[in-house]
């Protein structure tokens, strides 16, 4: 009898957990990194498909040659109304000095890694 009501409380709370939303599969994500004066930034550019998508910057973490960049998505709330229009976020993320070498960046969504890809830094 036990273990049958440690079973339901463990399905109840199970439950009441949500998962993080993902991205709408029709959302665009674009990257460029720039060199200005030394000093390097990565443009990310959210495309989703309309204004009651939210997405929003969180943070940048770099150890060695690897940077991760955070971000959250917010989708529309329970039959809210929205325009039909693509929604454009744009975010420029200073990656400071960087020497000479290959480097790794991650894009998160949610917890989740969305894009990832490397660029070479030279001389």
């Amino acid at each position: 009898m036990r273990l049958l009501i440690l079973l339901i409380l463990a399905l109840m709370i199970m439950g009441c957990v949500s998962e993080k939303p993902s991205l709408p599969s029709s959302t665009s994500i674009n990257t460029t990194i720039l060199k200005v004066n030394d000093t390097y930034t990565l443009y990310i550019i959210f495309t989703l498909p309309n204004p009651c998508h939210k997405v929003s910057y969180k943070g940048m973490k770099a150890y060695g040659n690897e940077i991760d960049v955070y971000f959250e998505y917010q989708p529309p709330k329970p039959n809210e109304i929205c325009i039909q229009k693509l929604e454009v976020y744009k975010w420029d993320v200073s990656l400071g000095k960087l020497v000479e070498g290959e480097y790794k960046i991650k894009i998160y969504v949610n917890d989740k890694i969305i894009k990832e890809f490397k660029f070479y830094v030279k001389e």
